[in-house]
């Protein structure tokens, strides 16, 4: 890809084929699980990380990771593409229960 070409125009081959390019929305929501994939991933190379420099590195990765999915969220809920319902002060209560809990077990 070039520097002046954007996404769209990438899928442009795709339209030759007889396929409609992605519309932002679709991008969006493909980045936005692309994002959601890459942290489940790196969370497991975070904890299976021996060596405290590279377990450093791969965690401040996570960190920004989560950072970016966050930022694209937010513009997806902006946009109206993500509604979502607010939590309920007893719903966030429960899960804090729920969580610490489950690390009590451990």
């Amino acid at each position: 890809m070039t520097q002046n070409q954007t996404w769209n125009q990438n899928a442009a081959p795709n339209a030759q084929q007889g396929q409609r390019p992605l519309s932002d929305q679709e991008l969006a929501f493909d980045l936005l699980y692309q994002e959601k994939a890459l942290l489940a991933n790196i969370a497991s190379e975070v904890l299976e990380a021996s060596q405290p420099g590279m377990r450093q590195v791969l965690n401040d990765c996570y960190m920004q990771i989560g950072q970016d999915q966050l930022e694209i969220f937010n513009q997806m809920q902006q946009q109206g593409w993500y509604p979502v319902k607010p939590a309920q002060p007893q719903d966030v209560q429960a899960a804090k229960q729920k969580y610490q809990g489950m690390r009590g077990t451990i």
